[in-house]
């Protein structure tokens, strides 16, 4: 074990400062609460849930062997005047060094808040399943947060360098850089260490995934993460889908129980100074929260500079370029509208629009008369696949005249720095890209399949790509190969799903069938 992952286990731990002093006030009035009323005030404090779930199960461990998985179980056996004894003795975690760093402090603040909005909707959704001990896959979902906090509290550096890493490469990878193991083995790991009830841990092991419980902790800690900065993931819909299977409602009731339960969540705890997910539900006009742009300064040697000064702005305020100027800007260059940078796509995931979605389908499919030239037809597609399906970096590559290669014509959300913008391959290659050119399909590149289909790229494509999932599809007139259509997410946080590949390849089939009757020759 590694001299900073030591630091991880039990030792003395700090709670809130807002959890001090409810417990502190709860004393005088000790013989006449109820162990559910404390319980309420720990259940906020993921640091106090740990540290309550820690002692009991350390002292049975000792006496009967028999393990407690409640917070309100672990305050009655421990008593209530005892604890809130203890409780008065408990450091305050805004006089450590980790609550003197506004950094790190802000961050330790946005995990409280994901982990109450997860433990809200896990409840919630554990007793619309008549789970009698809901309480245990609350307790669970605040648990499963509690490793990366106690990461920024006793191992700052680490958890820079995680946090920093997850932004140029994908999470697991990141993870086994950082912390030498995949993120659910080290989670576990750590919670072993302070004593946390096997149940508890069952509950948050992805091997055991598929039983009911699993099932409902697995989405609700999936929905708390995703929807930290917005509700538009689309990959959000296969969490509603799993707990309306579970529970045979209509996925439209689940979606609004989640939403209920965020706002829920939000109203409940005021004290963390970060932002809640319910907050973004209206998605109503405003400023967007700055990034902290700390992390730069932190671990210069890891992090890009900052390329934009400028929050972005509200998805509500953002006006989008007139069909002329996207067509103005098709005809002159290869790069249509104005480019995200990367770092943008990894801080703010695109929200697809599905009204634009709709709407491009049915652009192309009025305008298959002949009346759109290539440029016209490019642009509506462009803003269809940017707009519509939420994809930040998108190539639009064509066959050459001579029938001899594939070559990038149109691309938008691909700086011109961007080595990709120079994409192409032999039309008979032997790569993935050219298998696809032998009749109209598409292929999504992902974990599932990566080992065995990247090796299939060329080489040169590979180092053009990066390591993250994409999107391509070849578009065809009858037998005749037309181009072919690339689209990721960029690198980062802002994955790719099925249900956005869906609609890919749907609008896909649309293009070729418009780019068969443009007015201009290809």
């Amino acid at each position: 074990m590694t001299d900073w992952s030591t630091r991880l286990l039990p030792g003395d731990t700090p709670v809130f400062r807002h959890t001090h002093r409810a417990l502190v006030e709860l004393a005088p009035r000790r013989d006449r609460l109820a162990a559910r009323e404390v319980a309420h005030e720990i259940l906020s404090d993921p640091f106090a849930t740990l540290l309550v779930i820690h002692a009991i199960n350390k002292r049975m461990a000792q006496r009967s062997g028999n393990e407690v998985t409640t917070v309100e179980h672990a305050v009655m056996m421990q008593g209530i005047g005892a604890y809130l004894e203890t409780a008065r003795a408990l450091p305050v975690l805004e006089n450590t060094p980790a609550g003197q760093d506004s950094f790190a402090l802000r961050a330790l603040h946005g995990l409280v808040r994901r982990a109450q909005h997860a433990a809200w909707q896990a409840r919630d959704f554990a007793v619309l399943h008549s789970d009698i001990q809901a309480e245990e896959v609350q307790v669970a979902a605040i648990l499963h947060h509690v490793p990366e906090m106690l990461l920024w509290l006793r191992a700052p550096a680490e958890a820079r360098r995680l946090r920093s890493l997850c932004r140029q490469m994908p999470a697991e990878e990141a993870a086994a850089t950082v912390l030498g193991q995949p993120l659910p083995a080290w989670r576990l790991g750590i919670l072993e260490a302070w004593n946390v009830p096997e149940l508890t841990r069952d509950l948050l092991d992805p091997e055991r995934a598929g039983q009911p419980r699993q099932t409902i902790l697995a989405a609700c800690i999936d929905i708390a993460l995703r929807t930290d900065k917005g509700w538009w993931d689309e990959a959000l819909l296969l969490d509603y889908q799993a707990l309306a299977d579970l529970d045979h409602l209509p996925i439209e009731q689940i979606v609004a129980i989640a939403h209920a339960n965020a706002a829920r969540a939000a109203r409940g705890s005021a004290w963390p100074e970060s932002t809640p997910a319910g907050a973004w539900i209206p998605l109503i006009p405003g400023a967007w929260p700055p990034e902290d742009e700390e992390e730069e300064a932190a671990s210069p040697a890891e992090v890009p500079p900052p390329r934009g000064a400028a929050a972005p702005p509200s998805p509500a305020d953002q006006t989008p370029p007139s069909k002329a100027a996207r067509h103005d800007e098709a005809a002159s260059g290869a790069t249509v509208g104005t480019p995200p940078t990367e770092q943008d796509a990894h801080v703010l995931c695109p929200m697809p629009d599905k009204q634009v979605f709709r709407e491009t389908l049915r652009s192309i499919e009025s305008h298959l008369d002949g009346s759109y030239t290539l440029n016209q037809m490019s642009a509506v597609i462009l803003k269809g696949l940017h707009t519509g399906l939420g994809l930040s970096r998108i190539l639009f590559a064509m066959v050459t005249p001579d029938r001899d290669r594939v070559k990038s014509r149109f691309t938008l959300g691909i700086p011109a720095e961007d080595a990709l913008r120079h994409f192409e391959f032999r039309l008979d290659g032997k790569d993935l890209f050219a298998q696809l050119m032998g009749k109209m399909q598409g292929v999504w590149i992902n974990e599932g399949n990566r080992e065995r289909l990247w090796p299939l790229v060329d080489a040169k494509l590979q180092k053009l790509i990066g390591s993250g999932d994409f999107y391509a599809m070849s578009l065809f007139n009858g037998q005749t190969p037309l181009g072919l259509i690339y689209a990721d997410r960029g690198h980062g946080d802002c994955g790719l799903d099925p249900l956005t590949y869906t609609d890919f390849k749907m609008l896909c089939l649309q293009a070729a069938r418009g780019m068969s009757r443009i007015k201009a020759p290809v």
